[in-house]
């Protein structure tokens, strides 16, 4: 017996138009590392028939894999992780965007352009992260040397905000004047700044294009739902599991590895059929109350590699049995299940394991 995931295309699709829409009609999507875990290529189809026609994954193999199945020129595919030595030829017969994120990937593309066919690409630059892009020293020397900027055409000049879910950081205004003052510089490349976050912070962040991720999901890093220009966005997915062995174990009894919980009275105890190589961690056992035929029931003992044990003692002794399936997680109880543990709804996503069958509606 297997968990399942049930996923809705349509409800991800309502979230992107949201964001769409708030984005002035210039949302790209983010579906990198198999959208959150949710499936690439069949949320990049469904996006797609909704209008989105740009992309961006983390690196060549996502993007290779999601070429293969939208060949159009008219859907545009960037990679984050940058311009590799070697990868010119496959970024090219692929129609990839690589994303260049220093001065020797500026030169190297130049190169590749000046003597093949032309390829576009975006240039990152970093306004404070300090994760990818040219750095303050880079931009300077392109400020004295700008007809490096003259051989490649430019999709987009990017960066990334690195505190967009905070709306009252300074920082995010710094990043944004940092971005403006470049361009005023190359004022004919357009400019993409906003993630999810930064779409929420106003207008004046989602300058030429936006890059939702985590927002196609209906939520933000802390499993919140997000208010989109007075729109509820919802998570657009249910995550089942099955119980695979129900027992009465009598007071006192140790339960699960290490014996770090023993049972305080007559129980019944369910041993659900996911674990922590499914992506229900150890550490969200701290929250794990879940509503069982309205009766709230907790996690007894530590969370195993395979199971964990759900003590159902005040559950009605006939309304649950093996084979049975049980809701861990959908829109009412993401932002609780991760609340004050130090992990983030992006984690949760995309630790959710490949044994996790994807149903789609």
């Amino acid at each position: 017996m297997h968990g399942f995931l049930n996923i809705s295309l349509e409800e991800i699709k309502s979230n992107w138009v949201a964001l769409n829409n708030a984005s002035d009609g210039k949302a790209a999507a983010v579906i990198k590392a198999n959208s959150y875990g949710m499936g690439m290529i069949k949320i990049a189809k469904k996006l797609i028939e909704a209008g989105c026609s740009y992309f961006y994954v983390a690196n060549l193999d996502e993007a290779i894999n999601l070429r293969k199945r939208f060949t159009s020129k008219k859907i545009s595919i960037a990679v984050f992780e940058g311009f590799f030595e070697g990868s010119e030829l496959i970024f090219f017969k692929n129609k990839l965007t690589p994303i260049i994120n220093n001065l020797d990937q500026l030169n190297r593309i130049n190169k590749f352009n000046i003597h093949e066919k032309k390829m576009n690409a975006i240039l990152n630059i970093d306004t404070g992260m300090n994760r990818l892009g040219l750095s303050e020293l880079e931009i300077a020397y392109i400020f004295k040397n700008k007809d490096l900027l003259k051989v490649t055409k430019w999709d987009f000049i990017m960066s990334h905000l690195a505190n967009s879910n905070d709306k009252k950081n300074l920082e995010n205004y710094k990043q944004l004047m940092k971005i403006k003052k470049f361009s005023e510089v190359f004022p004919n490349i357009k400019l993409s700044l906003a993630n999810t976050g930064g779409i929420k912070l106003g207008s004046k962040y989602c300058l030429d294009q936006t890059r939702p991720g985590i927002g196609l999901y209906g939520i933000d890093n802390e499993g919140k739902n997000l208010k989109i220009k007075s729109q509820i966005l919802k998570l657009p997915l249910e995550l089942y599991a099955p119980i695979i062995q129900v027992r009465d174990v009598s007071f006192g009894q140790p339960v699960s590895y290490g014996g770090i919980e023993t049972t305080k009275r007559k129980s019944k105890l369910a041993t659900i059929g996911i674990g922590y190589a499914d992506g229900w961690l150890r550490l969200l056992k701290k929250n794990s109350t879940f509503s069982v035929k309205k009766q709230k029931c907790k996690i007894i003992g530590n969370i195993t590699m395979d199971s964990f044990i759900l003590d159902i003692t005040n559950v009605n002794k006939n309304k649950l049995k093996e084979g049975d399936y049980l809701r861990l997680l959908d829109n009412s109880n993401v932002s609780k299940i991760i609340k004050n543990l130090d992990i983030i709804s992006y984690e949760l996503l995309t630790s959710i394991g490949q044994r996790i069958i994807r149903k789609y509606s």
